[in-house]
């Protein structure tokens, strides 16, 4: 009986071993399961974020090709709000572009100038009051301009600008009237208004012409209507070359044209000359 007994204790005590086993086992397996399964996890995720690092390398990439909104991302401060912030600074970037400058240069598309040169008038003025006939043709300008950028046209995406011009000539010979008047050089005073179309698709070298204007000249000594001041219109034309973006070297020339019969004297005449202009 005592056999018979121990027996049983002995069997039911290696089924609990065995069972104990069994579950260990099972834990175990489970265990490894659950480590292979956030193992895929952690893979896909791996794979999602390759996925999302291409796509942002890909639009860099097309932003860059753009150049405006890529040089204003890395000009907005790491705590500014993304949305208003960078808008506005891409649409100043592109209005800069539009005026004719480079983003980031600073440049707007404007030049102040000052030149000098040659002036030739079409005719001496021979006037037996005033001048008498010891007046020249030729003569020497000095005078400077101011371009301010209106808008970029349309089809090949020059500048228009407005342009102020003011020049002095004194014209070689001196007067000899019959009168006791004070003598002197023959001098003319111009100040234009005009529109000025600049091709600046050709890097540094920019063409540029002056179609049609609004001049305002004052002639010493007057014709023999004592006439002093006259309106008549400006066109001319020109090249520039550009050092540095801020300076440019050009040549300049204009003819400028009046009614002889509002102060009865020819006043047309035709100036050229280098200039120094600075960007702005």
């Amino acid at each position: 009986m005592m056999r018979f007994i121990g027996s049983v204790a002995a069997g039911l005590f290696l089924l609990a071993v065995s069972s104990v086993g069994a579950l260990a086992q099972s834990k175990d397996q489970d265990l490894d399961a659950k480590i292979k399964k956030l193992e895929e996890i952690e893979a896909r995720v791996d794979a999602k974020l390759k996925k999302l690092e291409n796509l942002e390398a890909r639009l860099e990439s097309r932003l860059e090709a753009g150049v405006q909104p890529v040089a204003v991302r890395s000009q907005v401060p790491a705590g500014s709000n993304g949305g208003g912030s960078s808008a506005a600074a891409i649409a100043m970037a592109s209005a800069a572009a539009a005026g004719g400058a480079a983003p980031g240069s600073g440049l707007l598309g404007g030049q102040v100038s000052f030149r000098g040169g040659y002036t030739h008038l079409s005719s001496s003025e021979n006037s037996p009051v005033f001048s008498g006939t010891g007046t020249g043709q030729d003569g020497w300008m000095v005078g400077g301009a101011l371009d301010v950028p209106l808008m970029k046209e349309p089809f090949f995406n020059n500048t228009l600008l407005g342009q102020i011009s003011m020049d002095f000539s004194g014209i070689n010979g001196r007067t000899a009237s019959p009168l006791p008047l004070n003598r002197g050089r023959q001098s003319i005073y111009k100040i234009a208004v005009s529109t000025k179309y600049r091709i600046d698709t050709l890097g540094n070298l920019r063409p540029w012409i002056l179609p049609i204007g609004l001049s305002f000249l004052v002639n010493s000594p007057p014709s023999n209507s004592a006439a002093y001041l006259t309106v008549g219109g400006t066109t001319g034309a020109g090249i520039e070359y550009v050092l540095l973006d801020r300076f440019a070297l050009g040549l300049a020339m204009s003819y400028n044209f009046y009614s002889k019969s509002l102060n009865q004297a020819n006043s047309n005449h035709f100036s050229i000359g280098p200039y120094l202009g600075i960007n702005f």
